[in-house]
C-alpha cells in the first residue's frame, strides 16, 4: 500500500475517521465506515465513496489504521489513545509520527522492486523531501507552473519515473498531505495557485519539545532536522542531496539556513515563540540570504501568540 496512490486520499478526513473509531463500541469494517460517512442515497455516483476508501487505504499504509484478523479495522499500535477526541494540531502530530517512520520505510531514495518502492509512506516522503528543498522565497509550487521544469533540471532527466513526484495526480494528493502535516501553506498570491514550502506549524510542533532555554542556533536546527527528517538536517533530505549531488535550496547555497526553516523561524519569532541573539564572537548563521546579521543562539519560549 502507498499513500499517494490511490490519489483521492484526504488526510483531513483521517481525523474524523480516527475520532469515530475512538467512540465505536465495536471494531467496524471498511464497509461500516463508508456507510457511516456516506449514507446510502447520498451522492449515489459510482465513485462517491472514493475519497473515503482512498483515505482508509492511506491510513493503513502509515499504520494509523490496522486490520484485525476478522477484517475489521482498529487504530494502529503506535497511535496514542487521547483522553478526548484529537483536535487538529494533535492529529497533525499523529500523522507526523506515522509518516516519518524511518524504521518502517528505511532509505526512501533507495530503489525497491515492485510495490516496495512506494510501500508505507515512501512515495509521500520522497515528494515531501523534494518540495521542502525548494525555495520558500520563490514562486508557489504547482504542477503546471514549475514542478515539471524544476524536477527535470534537478534530477537531470525528463523521465518522470525518476522524479520525486511523477505526475499531476500524485501532486494533487501530495499537496494535501504537505499542508496537513504543517509543512506548507496554500499560496495567497493573486493568480498564483500552488503551495509554499513554509513549515511554520511543523517547526512549532518541534519547539513544543524543546526546553525553554538558551541554546546554540546550530543545535536548534539539528533538532528540527532530526524531528522532521524531510527538512534540512534530516536523513531523508541528506539522501536527496546525495542523489542530486547538490542541495537545491538557495539558502543553503548562500551559506544560510534552509529557506523554509529560516522563514518559519522568523514567523515564529514574530509570534513570540522564539527569540534570537546575535553575538559578535560566536559562530552563527543567517536565517535568510537577505539578512546581514548572523544569529548565534535561540531562546525558545513556552506559549506565545498563536
Amino acid at each position: 500500500m502507498a499513500v499517494l496512490n490511490p490519489p483521492r486520499t484526504l488526510p483531513g478526513l483521517g481525523r474524523a475517521i480516527v475520532n469515530y473509531l475512538l467512540d465505536a463500541r465495536r471494531s467496524p469494517t471498511e464497509e461500516d465506515l463508508v456507510a457511516a460517512f456516506k449514507p446510502e442515497g447520498l451522492n449515489p455516483g459510482a465513485e462517491a465513496a472514493g475519497g473515503m476508501k482512498n483515505t482508509i487505504s492511506s491510513l493503513r499504509a502509515i499504520n494509523v489504521l490496522e486490520t484485525n484478523p476478522d477484517g475489521t479495522l482498529r487504530l494502529g499500535a503506535q497511535v496514542p489513545t487521547p483522553k478526548s477526541h484529537f483536535d487538529a494540531p494533535e492529529f497533525r502530530r499523529v500523522l507526523q509520527s506515522r509518516v516519518f517512520d524511518l524504521g518502517r520505510d528505511g532509505d526512501v531514495w533507495a530503489t525497491q522492486l515492485g510495490d516496495g518502492h512506494t510501500s508505507g509512506a515512501r512515495d509521500l516522503n520522497r515528494a515531501l523531501t523534494w518540495v521542502m528543498a525548494q525555495d520558500a522565497l520563490g514562486q508557489p509550487l504547482s504542477w503546471t507552473e514549475n514542478l515539471q521544469t524544476l524536477q527535470a533540471e534537478q534530477f537531470g532527466t525528463t523521465d518522470r519515473e525518476s522524479w520525486a513526484i511523477v505526475n499531476d495526480t500524485r501532486w494533487v494528493a501530495a499537496s494535501r498531505w504537505i499542508v496537513a502535516l504543517g509543512l506548507a501553506t496554500p499560496s495567497v498570491m493573486k493568480d498564483r495557485n500552488g503551495v509554499v514550502p513554509l513549515p511554520v506549524a511543523a517547526v512549532a510542533d518541534v519547539l513544543r519539545t524543546v526546553p525553554s532555554e538558551r541554546l546554540p542556533i546550530h543545535e536548534l536546527l539539528a533538532r528540527i532536522g532530526q524531528a522532521i527528517p524531510v527538512l534540512h538536517g534530516g536523513s531523508m533530505r541528506s539522501g536527496l542531496v546525495s542523489l542530486l549531488g547538490v542541495d537545491p535550496d538557495p539558502g543553503i547555497n548562500a551559506d544560510c539556513a534552509d529557506s523554509s526553516i529560516g522563514q518559519a523561524l522568523r514567523i515564529l519569532e514574530e509570534r513570540g515563540r522564539i527569540r534570537f541573539e546575535t553575538l559578535p564572537d560566536a559562530q552563527g548563521i543567517r536565517l535568510s540570504r537577505f539578512d546581514a546579521a548572523r544569529q548565534a543562539h535561540a531562546i525558545v519560549k513556552t506559549g506565545g501568540s498563536k
